[in-house]
């Protein structure tokens, strides 16, 4: 679940800091002076152990709903409130409202602050923030899905009518930096490749095996008897002829994921049937090394060692899977759109 907001990207214009802004853990504006979201029943009930952005578990009694979003302070933090013009660390977790299932575990990086660079429902669980603050916020499912159809979202059992809990911890507050402050524009489904097209590559030896449907979509198979890899690797299987993917672009792929000890997918783009869209700085290095370097149109495949470019072994315990499962991810690379 991305933070950024996709569109819009332009700056809100500063304001300084107000009564109720700064110095207090649990401040009641925002930097503009703005109330800050009210908690609600729902927000008031989440109680949670374990780490923001990797290990959470929601230990509240499920269901838990909102008709409209909900804030609840859960450790209040230290210093002044976030305002436009910085980055903030962030980490989070998210889980079905419903019934307590853990949806994701992201970990703490910057973000950057702003109205108009935010998802609403990130900008409403972060404009009151303040360094060591964990929040909860419960929204409906509308309002962090849109018109996102369930079963496109791949997550299992998730309905229309189900909540989403997120839990928030902040870090520290740092300044906009110039790749945060002027990011990548967007491209429109209709700018993109519909899969990779180019000259094929033979992969080294060793490497999974990759057949595609007539849609383009690969089916993974893993070596007989070979021993997943102990370092991250990347092989080339189609080269395109378009635009080099450079740092901190804005890159449109297809993928998917699977575990190499059971071949069982666990993430993919193509599976949800549509493309997804991200910075290539904002990624795990297993997805970042593969992309960057390569041109608009090339296939690749990652494979991925937990601790080498991976999500990390708490990551892959936390989603049932051995601490030492190796990914493996083939991507296909539609278009980029280069930092400014």
């Amino acid at each position: 679940m991305k933070l950024s907001r996709a569109l819009l990207p332009t700056a809100l214009a500063g304001a300084l800091l107000l009564s109720g802004c700064a110095g207090g853990g649990n401040p009641t504006a925002d930097s503009a002076g703005a109330d800050c979201l009210a908690p609600g029943a729902a927000s008031d009930a989440v109680t949670v152990s374990g780490d923001t952005g990797s290990s959470l578990k929601l230990d509240a009694k499920t269901p838990l709903q909102a008709k409209e979003m909900q804030r609840t302070v859960l450790t209040e933090g230290k210093g002044d409130v976030v305002k436009d013009g910085e980055t903030i660390s962030v980490s989070m977790s998210m889980f079905n409202g419903a019934n307590g299932a853990e949806m994701q575990q992201v970990p703490a990086s910057p973000v950057p602050f702003g109205k108009d660079k935010l998802t609403g429902w990130a900008y409403e669980g972060i404009r009151c923030a303040v360094p060591g603050q964990q929040i909860a916020l419960v929204a409906p499912y509308a309002d962090m899905f849109g018109e996102t159809k369930p079963e496109q979202t791949g997550v299992p059992d998730l309905t229309e009518k189900d909540s989403i809990v997120l839990v928030m911890e902040f870090g520290e507050i740092g300044e906009e930096t110039a790749s945060t402050s002027s990011g990548p524009g967007t491209l429109d489904e209709s700018e993109l490749l519909k899969k990779a097209e180019g000259t094929a590559k033979d992969a080294p030896q060793g490497f999974p095996t990759v057949k595609l449907d007539k849609d383009g979509a690969p089916t993974i198979t893993m070596p007989k008897e070979a021993e997943a890899p102990e370092k991250l690797s990347i092989a080339t299987l189609i080269e395109g002829d378009g635009e080099t993917v450079e740092p901190g672009d804005r890159v449109y792929v297809n993928y998917r994921g699977v575990i190499w000890r059971t071949g069982e997918e666990f993430d993919s783009s193509w599976s949800r049937g549509k493309p997804a869209d991200f910075l290539t700085s904002e990624v795990i290095g297993g997805f970042q090394q593969a992309l960057e370097g390569q041109k608009v149109g090339s296939q690749v495949i990652s494979v991925v060692p937990a601790e080498d470019g991976g999500y990390g072994a708490e990551w892959l315990k936390s989603k049932g899977y051995e601490p030492d499962d190796v990914m493996v991810f083939v991507l296909d690379i539609l278009g980029t759109v280069h930092a400014e």
